[in-house]
């Protein structure tokens, strides 16, 4: 009886030792780098049960004694454990060829086998910094990928340009979501938490596959999919507080009173009588510290992913809100995104992906190019003797009729509401409120989709389909009320407004890719066809209603009651249309030879609905070819022979491709259009002018038009060092652009025809070099990683008009005059005007300097009104005469390179990022010195002129006087003006703390990060304006222009991730 006990206490035990669960936690790494592997696939062999890593690797599971752990992940070679008691452990997956995928056109490839020029940025980089969209991802991320936000307003597009400008007509970028192309406001409604990986297609060789549509480069953008595993909830949040970059130094009440009584002496003018006692005013009112008071940031997202092998899922929901450092300007986004995908059998597999999204706030007018026309112009330059009013203490989001305290101001008041005592500019704080009262708000609601089916009927043969569409519909209004200040600051009429705008579109691709090994020999060959619809429709209308009241005392409800007389009331309404489409074949083959020769040829056939029968298709190849060196036996034979085992890889590389643009061609170009109007036209020989309703030509067809075209020769070497730790590529390209489409004014335009026709006459060229570094030390408790890139690009113009003296200028505003020009042999919108000489120091020096005109007359070469203090120029041309013979090149917009450095640091739970740019070498004209230099119509100036500006006890000053000849010199273009923009940025500093597992698991949280950043808190740079990261300000023409426009915030974010 003992015996049997004993042998029933020993089967229990065996038992339940044989059913015991194991907690197992560990790493996933690559065998190479060390680096965590993120979204591999961990499952108990034979059941359902698995989990994913996470963005570092690592992971945690429950599984039985004796059952059998399979990690796998996409390049890597699966490993299987045997689980035999709980414990904590490293997974290092080998790898022999491939170091990470990258996504090219229409698939995926082995990133050590790519021959084209193509750089990767992970959702782990993304997640670095707090951006509200995926373009703002990569500034500094990748090589020959510029990023510019040069305007700071909440909500605002970013200006992506990769390598340089491709044509005088901007090149846009093609934006490429799980396959489906969106244009870049579309994209900006990605949350960059839903982001997997952006792929950068630099070279027209790997972006030919994309054709007539690839002109400015392809991004391709990866959305997280679901992986086999249990569900795996993620939670990530942060809060920001945002200033402004940079307070300008401007002068206060007294300083003020002190540079205008100077101003008034030497001008022989009567003395402002509030500015008798400078002393008595004091500090005054500081307009910066009232239009900026600063704004905040949050962000939210929650998602939830997981599946089986025959489904997987992934859902997310995001929020994400950002209030201006102008008050009543903001920016909100609600979305929600799914992607699913269905392994339907062995053979057939099919997903979609859906978002909803809703965006849309308020901005206001910043770029204006004077004071009574941009509010942070008028910061900058209003009088600080002014006491400032304003109707409410905070500024409403949403419409509110009338203010109930408008009584507060009256006729008399000399400082009513957008009335000043002195000037042009009106009280910007008003103009605030009147934001947001009259501008109202504009909304943006999308629908994303992209559904796919897959068949592989045999492992070398897959046949894919996809089709997606993009529907957006925004929905903007404004209300203006009745209002009355006093006789010259009134609002006799109320009105209201509405713009509606629809856009959708769709495209459908299928695919065919065959995949074939042959011995050493690997053969991948695509073919597809793809068809793209998009049109835009527009609507919109503005009542406005005479009558009501204008003395203070407003109606209940002006917008609804009726408060004027109808038949003196009016309706004006507009609706517009305009639509693009393509269709195209494709096909690209990619061999390998023995991981050794690489070819890949890409051919592309694009029709497009912008060109007329005779060019509207166009063919656009590509080609480019890789040298594995270090798998060469010689040169296997000569590290060894020279202790040279530290070279791990080494890849020559290079290409040439064309791609199109049509986009300056314009919606039927090449057919003409014609416009309903009324015209004053001409009947019968008496020459009597009659007014008429009809149709007019706008433009002069051309059934000839035909694509851009750009060429882009690529070669590139990549080399790895100590086992791939050390990363290199360094690439150099030049990129042709012919074809260019320009309006052309050499062809005589009829009487009655509104422009000359555009016409292909024009072409300019690209030449640059992209280097980046990486460097990584995964071992141990101390880990970190240095990354570095470098860009240099450069542009030329080789032909406008076929005339080498044709000349395209642009940036003239107000008093002065054009500043760039763009001319055969130069850059695209160099900046050009009068190079200053020095200062003159008497009138005796300014009336000596004549010139004989073409009458024989001796005339002054300075205007009458130039004196000591004023400007003296380069007379170029020694004819005695300042004109425009006298200008020359006086800066250029582009820099000489620009640089982004990474650093990642980790110490057991603590992490520390540092994100670095470098802009080195670009000028800025700085426009704003017109306005705070001088007083311009009695506005504000800045601090140094009291110090720094010509006097005749300072005449060693590089600054014209205070207060000289405006018109006449000051305000010509010059190289006072033109100011270094170099500067150095930390664009980020995070520093985060991951809460051991021992405790977050407590809470049920498999993993918590708490973090604290500052964001473009640091710029290092010898730029007097407001902040020196500015991009386009008038389209390509006039670039780095600094109009004192709304610029990007510095902010300090507090954040946590949670994984559970």
């Amino acid at each position: 009886m003992l015996k049997n006990i004993l042998l029933s206490i020993y089967v229990l035990l065996s038992i339940n030792l044989i059913s015991q669960s194991n907690k197992i936690s560990g790493t996933i790494k690559d065998d190479a780098s060390g680096l965590g592997i993120p979204f591999a696939t961990i499952q108990v062999k034979n059941t359902d049960k698995g989990t994913t890593s996470d963005i570092d690797g690592k992971f945690s599971i429950e599984a039985e004694t004796n059952q059998v752990l399979v990690i796998k992940m996409v390049g890597y070679v699966a490993k299987e454990m045997l689980v035999e008691g709980s414990g904590n452990f490293d997974f290092n997956m080998k790898n022999e060829t491939l170091k990470e995928m990258v996504v090219v056109g229409y698939g995926s490839q082995e990133s050590e086998d790519v021959t084209g020029s193509i750089v990767q940025v992970d959702s782990k980089q993304i997640m670095q910094t707090a951006v509200a969209g995926a373009a703002d991802a990569l500034q500094g991320r990748a090589a020959g990928v510029e990023v510019v936000n040069s305007n700071g307003s909440p909500g605002s597009n970013t200006e992506v340009r990769i390598r340089g400008l491709g044509s005088i007509n901007g090149s846009p970028v093609l934006y490429v979501v799980d396959g489906m192309p969106l244009d870049g406001a579309a994209v900006n409604a990605i949350a960059p938490q839903d982001i997997a990986t952006i792929d950068v297609l630099k070279d027209a060789s790997a972006a030919a596959i994309y054709g007539a549509r690839a002109a400015g480069g392809v991004i391709l953008i990866t959305t997280k999919r679901g992986q086999n595993g249990k569900p795996k909830v993620t939670f990530d949040s942060y809060y920001g507080v945002q200033s402004l970059i940079k307070k300008m130094d401007m002068m206060n009440a007294r300083e003020n009173a002190i540079g205008f009584n100077y101003a008034d002496s030497i001008r022989g003018e009567t003395p402002d009588a509030d500015f008798l006692y400078p002393d008595s005013l004091g500090s005054g009112t500081d307009w910066q510290d009232l239009l900026f008071p600063g704004g905040a940031i949050y962000n939210a997202h929650l998602s939830i992913s997981g599946g089986s092998e025959k489904a997987t899922y992934s859902v997310s929901l995001d929020y994400f809100d950002e209030k201006g450092v102008v008050p009543s300007t903001f920016y909100k986004r609600y979305s929600f995104r799914n992607n699913l995908d269905f392994q339907l059998s062995d053979k057939i597999k099919v997903g979609t992906s859906m978002s909803l999204v809703r965006d849309g706030g308020k901005g206001t007018s910043f770029n204006g190019d004077r004071p009574e026309n941009s509010i942070l112009l008028a910061a900058m330059s209003m009088d600080p003797t002014i006491t400032p009013t304003t109707p409410y203490t905070t500024f409403p989001d949403t419409l509110t009729l009338v203010p109930e305290d408008h009584e507060f101001y009256s006729a008399t008041d000399s400082l009513a509401w957008m009335n000043t005592p002195r000037g042009n500019t009106g009280n910007p704080l008003a103009a605030l409120y009147r934001n947001g009262t009259q501008y109202g708000m504009t909304w943006t609601d999308k629908l994303l989709t992209n559904n796919y089916l897959e068949y592989k009927p045999f492992e070398w043969l897959t046949l894919k389909t996809i089709i997606g569409c993009d529907y957006s519909v925004q929905n903007g209004w404004y209300y203006n009320p009745v209002f009355y200040i006093d006789a010259t600051d009134k609002n006799d009429i109320d009105g209201l407004g509405n713009n509606y705008n629809k856009w959708f579109s769709w495209n459908w691709e299928n695919t065919i890719q065959i995949d074939k090994s042959f011995g050493n020999h690997t053969i991948n060959l695509l073919g597809g066809t793809s068809a793209y619809d998009w049109d835009n429709r527009n609507y919109g209308m503005s009542k406005t209603y005479l009558g009501g009241s204008v003395n203070n005392e407003v109606p209940t409800n002006m917008l609804l009651s009726n408060t004027g007389t109808i038949n003196t009331a009016y309706n004006e309404s507009y609706n517009g249309f305009s639509y693009r489409r393509y269709a195209s074949v494709f096909g690209r083959l990619n061999y390998e030879y023995n991981d050794l020769y690489f070819l890949t040829a890409t051919l592309r056939r694009d029709g497009s609905s912008r060109f007329g029968s005779s060019e509207k298709f166009g063919v656009f190849p590509g080609f480019s070819a890789g040298w594995k060196i270090h798998n060469e036996s010689f040169f296997k034979n000569f590290k060894e022979n020279n202790s040279l085992d530290f070279i791990s890889f080494l890849k020559f590389r290079g290409g040439y491709g064309e791609i199109g643009n049509s986009e300056p061609a314009g919606d039927f170009a090449y057919n003409g259009t014609t416009s309903i109007n009324s015209s004053a036209v001409i009947f019968g020989p008496d020459g009597t002018q009659t007014q008429i309703s009809g149709s007019t030509v706008d433009y002069v067809p051309n059934p000839y038009l035909r694509w851009e075209t750009i060429g882009m020769t690529n070669i590139a070497l990549d080399a790895g060092f100590f086992n791939n730790k050390l990363w290199i590529t360094a690439e150099y390209y030049v990129k042709t652009t012919t074809d260019m489409i320009m309006g052309n004014p050499n062809i005589l335009s009829a009487w009655g025809v509104g422009g000359a026709a555009n016409t292909n006459i024009g072409s300019m060229e690209n030449r640059g070099f992209d280097f980046s570094l990486s460097y990584q030390k995964m071992e141990g408790e101390f880990n970190y990683s240095i990354s570095a890139n470098i860009s240099r690009v450069s542009n030329k113009i080789v032909k406008l008009l076929g005339d080498e003296n044709y000349a395209i200028q642009g940036g003239g505003f107000h008093a002065l005059e054009y500043y760039t020009r763009t001319i055969v042999g130069s850059q695209v919108g160099d900046f050009w005007g009068y190079q200053v000489e020095g200062i003159f120091q008497s009138q005796d020096e300014v009336d000596a300097l004549t010139y004989t005109d073409d009458n024989g007359l001796t005339q002054q070469s300075y205007g009458p009104t130039v004196g000591a203090g004023d400007y003296r120029f380069v007379d170029q041309n020694n004819d005695g005469e300042i004109n425009e013979d006298d200008k020359v090149k006086i800066g250029s917009p582009y820099p000489d390179f620009t640089m982004g450095l990474t650093s990642n640091f980790s110490y057991k739970g603590f992490d520390l990022n540092l994100f670095m740019y470098w802009n080195y070498g670009n000028d800025i004209f700085n426009t704003v010195k017109v306005f705070t230099e001088t007083p311009y119509e009695q506005t504000n100036m800045s601090s140094y002129m009291l110090t720094d500006a010509w006097r005749p006890d300072n005449t060693g000053a590089t600054i014209a006087q205070l207060g000289g000849d405006r018109q006449n010199n000051y305000a010509k273009a010059s190289d006072a003006f033109i100011e270094d923009g170099s500067f150095l940025r930390f664009k980020n500093i995070s520093l985060g703390y991951t809460i051991p597992e021992s405790l977050s698991r407590k809470a049920n949280i498999e993993k918590l990060r708490i973090y604290v950043a500052l964001q473009n808190y640091f710029t290092i740079s010898k730029y007097s304006g407001r902040d020196p990261e500015l991009g386009s300000t008038w389209g390509v023409f006039v670039q780095k222009a600094d109009l004192g426009n709304y610029t990007i915030p510095k902010t300090l974010n507090f954040g946590i991730n949670a994984t559970f």
